[in-house]
């Protein structure tokens, strides 16, 4: 992590669970943070604590990014602050489990809002300032299901599977300019978002779940290394190699057994 130590890293969704893990970690290494969530007072929280820990700066953003022109006035508020951003972390999201027409057409947009349109306007204005100043880091946060269709989860699904091709194609392009970009696709992670999803974890599916901390670290080590697309844990890794030789008309079937709540 030696490689943050002194740069400055922006977080999306920094409030809870991997964003939150992104930020110990990224602290535990001297990295001075932008936290930016909806929710002001875990960030206040998670500010003071990490502050006080370490010898580092953090700016808290409270900004709503699944709003038109969110990702464009969170540039320019960044830009105003003294240190440029050298790691940007685009991990907000959120997803909703349901039949597609069973869930509110406003949830579908508000996804495909946060996790399309203002992560890539996030990853374009970031990618241009790095370019500018002669290299930098990105790590979009994708998913399992970036690999696989994922019945019950549609919308979402679709999203990661934007931001994994998404990453994929950029890696080749920025390599020239310094800049990695990496994705990363957890599967089942401990974190509020099955609750916000309506998911339980039962079963066999419990044993299968990750840390916040492992599968953020994985995605760090990642990023540093310049990996196109980051899959933590063996069984997930074993899982997405297995994939490819599952015809393409059964994967929804397969992925409809991993999403099943």
């Amino acid at each position: 992590m030696k490689t943050f130590q002194h740069k400055t890293a922006l977080i999306t969704g920094a409030s809870a669970g991997i964003g939150e893990s992104f930020a110990r970690q990224l602290a535990a290494a001297g990295c001075n943070l932008v936290l930016v969530a909806r929710r002001e007072e875990r960030l206040q929280a998670l500010k003071q604590e990490l502050e006080q820990q370490y010898p580092i700066s953090v700016e808290v953003l409270t900004q709503d990014l699944s709003v038109p022109g969110s990702a464009q006035q969170l540039f320019q508020r960044t830009q105003a602050l003294p240190r440029p951003v050298d790691l940007l972390i685009n991990n907000a999201g959120f997803a909703r489990h349901g039949n597609f027409t069973d869930v509110a057409l406003d949830v579908h947009s508000r996804m495909i809002a946060l996790m399309v349109t203002t992560l890539t306007e996030l990853t374009w204005l970031y990618a241009k300032d790095m370019k500018q100043r002669g290299g930098g880091h990105i790590l979009l946060v994708s998913s399992l299901l970036g690999f696989l269709p994922g019945p019950g989860f549609a919308s979402y699904a679709g999203s990661k599977a934007f931001v994994l091709n998404f990453a994929e194609s950029l890696a080749q392009e920025l390599k020239p300019h310094n800049i990695r970009i990496s994705a990363l696709c957890p599967g089942g992670t401990a974190t509020e978002f099955m609750d916000v999803a309506g998911q339980s974890i039962r079963g066999m599916r419990e044993l299968a779940i990750m840390s916040s901390t492992s599968v953020a670290r994985a995605g760090l080590q990642g990023v540093i290394r310049g990996k196109a697309s980051v899959v933590p844990g063996l069984l997930y890794k074993v899982s997405v190699f297995g994939i490819r030789f599952i015809p393409r008309q059964l994967q929804a079937i397969f992925g409809a057994m991993a999403t099943r709540s």
